[in-house]
């Protein structure tokens, strides 16, 4: 058998999440319409046709306003020199910008890695557009090794990134049981899927201002498991909008949230939810650390 990792980068926003989710056929990561929804690398394994490919959805890679942000660019930068294949996702129906070529300048520091490049959200554009879209890209990225149209949302043209990815794998062992498709703790994703639940349900400022901690678990033989989970922002204004008018979002993030974290668990269980202020947390080292978000070699 065959077997790789493969780091899927880009600016934020761009479809990585959905892409990965897809070719897993299993959801690893929360998918949401705002920049920067992925903060950590995320494994999805794949076992198909006798070999194992691990995709690495990694956070959009971008010049960090603070200590959230620089963690986020650089467990994606670090991704890359740990991988058999790079997979540079491109929305198609956007003009390159200067985030694509920062990310692309990152990707050049991995040398011989070899490079896919992804040209996603195809369904939005015509054949001519595609063409075009190639010429710009030698223009203003340079070669790869292999270029991929596709459409994730749709799952348009996913068996091309398989056959894409195929000439660089290694012979090599099976890295993940065949029936694993994430190497993500539970209670990792069980956070995530909180924050999923706010991101789609509040405005811009709000996604990047939140942080979420299981900080108990009561166990219940005769009963359903409690999950005690706090949603840490960092204004009071913040916390007024998550809780709602007469607790109203905060009650329907939880009954979302608690009907998917029973499909994860296969059990039923309670959920509470408490919304608590961090001021700036995103800018304070200790808090980061405590909450995942920040390795000492950064």
């Amino acid at each position: 058998m065959k077997s790789g990792f493969i780091a899927v980068v880009g600016r934020p926003n761009v479809g990585k999440s959905t892409l990965t989710n897809k070719l897993v056929n299993e959801k690893v990561a929360i998918v949401s319409d705002k920049a920067g929804t992925t903060r950590d690398s995320i494994k999805g394994i794949l076992n198909h046709g006798g070999n194992q490919y691990i995709f690495i959805d990694t956070p959009g890679i971008h010049k960090p306003k603070h200590l959230l942000g620089e963690h986020m660019t650089n467990v994606a930068v670090r991704s890359l020199k740990e991988v058999e294949v790079i997979m540079f996702v491109l929305d198609g129906s956007q003009e390159i910008s200067t985030g694509d070529k920062y990310v692309m300048d990152r990707i050049l520091e991995a040398k011989e890695t070899p490079r896919i490049l992804i040209i996603n959200k195809i369904d939005k554009m015509s054949d001519e557009e595609i063409k075009l879209k190639k010429a710009e890209i030698e223009e203003k990225l340079g070669t790869f090794d292999r270029i991929v149209e596709l459409s994730a949302e749709y799952s348009i043209g996913m068996y091309r990134v398989i056959e894409a990815i195929d000439p660089f794998l290694e012979e090599g062992v099976m890295y993940y049981p065949e029936d694993m498709y994430t190497d993500m703790p539970t209670y990792k994703v069980i956070c995530e899927i909180v924050r999923e639940k706010i991101l789609t349900r509040t405005r811009d400022e709000i996604p990047h201002s939140i942080a979420i901690e299981i900080t108990n678990v009561e166990r219940r033989p005769n009963g359903k498991d409690k999950y005690d989970i706090n949603i840490y922002v960092e204004r009071n204004s913040q916390k007024g909008i998550i809780i709602g008018n007469r607790g109203e979002m905060l009650k329907e993030v939880g009954t979302e949230a608690r009907k998917d974290i029973e499909e994860l668990l296969g059990k039923k269980i309670y959920l509470d939810l408490w919304v608590k202020v961090k001021e700036k947390w995103r800018k304070k080292k200790p808090f980061l650390k405590e909450m995942g978000y920040y390795m000492e070699e950064e």
